[in-house]
This record gives structure tokens, sequence and C-alpha cells, in this order.
């Protein structure tokens, strides 16, 4: 089995919960009595714009809310929107354990605003877990684009069979995949350390089989 020397991780739905996903637009439509398919409609006009750092968080809400008067401030809308971030505590206790193997690489390949990015890493203190964050935002280019782990490979000079790419969408794992990356699909923080630890990226636990 080849050496792992790297290990790239999607953010949403792995290590915290998804940032501004349909579920949690739903939750504001609802929390701030507004028509959810009408701002839907404006959310997917510009949401590849958004994640790719063309507009930060305050245009954004003008163009999808603010096209009209509201009852409530951007402000509130704000900070309902980062309030919807929550850590996923496994992933991160399995990150904790991977930021101790000496000469790991581990790094993020995440869609992401780059203010809710900027937010979510400070509020979880995900420096602590990642040697470097090759977010959207910042590259300019989305998954499953395969661009972004083309760039995120050659930054950090990386051969595909080295490196693991964790995710839990078919998508971006099949894309990742067909460069020649392990992938490993996400379904849960007990099999994720299981399958890094058959891989020799971990340690085996004792108590593991």
């Amino acid at each position: 089995m080849k050496t792992i020397t790297a290990i790239f991780f999607d953010v949403g739905g792995v290590c915290l919960t998804n940032g501004w996903d349909h579920i949690a637009r739903q939750r504001a439509a609802k929390q701030f009595d507004y028509d959810y398919e009408e701002a839907d409609a404006r959310h997917r006009g510009v949401v590849d714009a958004f994640e790719r750092g063309e507009l930060d968080l305050e245009e954004y809400i003008d163009r999808v809310i603010f096209f009209r008067d509201r009852s409530f401030s951007r402000e509130e809308y704000a900070a309902f929107m980062k309030a919807q971030s929550q850590p996923n505590e496994g992933t991160l206790a399995v990150l904790a354990d991977l930021a101790k193997q000496h000469g790991l690489l581990v790094a993020t390949i995440n869609n992401e605003s780059f203010d809710l990015n900027l937010y979510r890493i400070k509020q979880f203190q995900l420096h602590r877990y990642f040697n470097a964050f090759f977010s959207s935002c910042f590259l300019r280019m989305r998954k499953p684009s395969s661009r972004i782990y083309e760039s995120a490979l050659k930054i950090t000079q990386r051969e595909p069979s080295e490196c693991i790419f964790v995710d839990d969408r078919d998508d971006n794992i099949v894309t990742a995949g067909a460069l020649g990356i392990q992938t490993l699909k996400f379904t849960g923080a007990d099999a994720l350390r299981t399958e890094l630890e058959h891989r020799k990226v971990l340690p085996q636990t004792a108590n593991t089989p």
C-alpha cells in the first residue's frame, strides 16, 4: 500500500455541519417568514460566484434576500447564517490525532464562501488541525471541477497516489479518484477512524478488531 503523505478533507458535512445548505436556507425562510422558493431561485443564480469568492456575504444577502424591504435586518440574517454551523466532534477528534502524525500534511479541499469560511475556521479553531485551506473562495474554483484538486496537488507538491481525499459527496469523490487520488467516502467519524487505521494513516487503537 502506497505511503500516505497528505490527506485532504471536505469541511461541510464532514468536519462541521454544512455551512449554508438547503436545509439551513429553509430554516431561515421559516425563521424570518419569507418565500423560500423565491429566495432559493436567487441563491442558485449567485451561489457559484458566492463560493468562488466573487461575492462577499453582504452582497449575497442583498441579492438573495434584501432585493425588497424586510422586517428584519441584514445583521440579524448574517448572524443566523453563521449560527447554523456546528462541529462534528467525532471528526474533530480524528483530526486531532492526525495532527500528531509527524510528516503528514492535513488540509482542506472545500467549497465555501469567503466570509463563512473565515468564520468557521476561527470559530472552530480549524487551524489547529489543518496545515492549509484549499477553499473555493481562495482558489476561485469549486468542486467537483478537477482543477481544484490539481491545484492542491501542485501547491503541496504531492503525487495523487500518496494522497487521500475525504468527502461525503459522490461527485466530489469520483473526480478526485479519476485523478489517481485515493478516496474515502465519509459516512461517520467511527468509520473514518477505522478506515484511516486500516490504511495505516493512524495507529491502530487497542479496541479495534
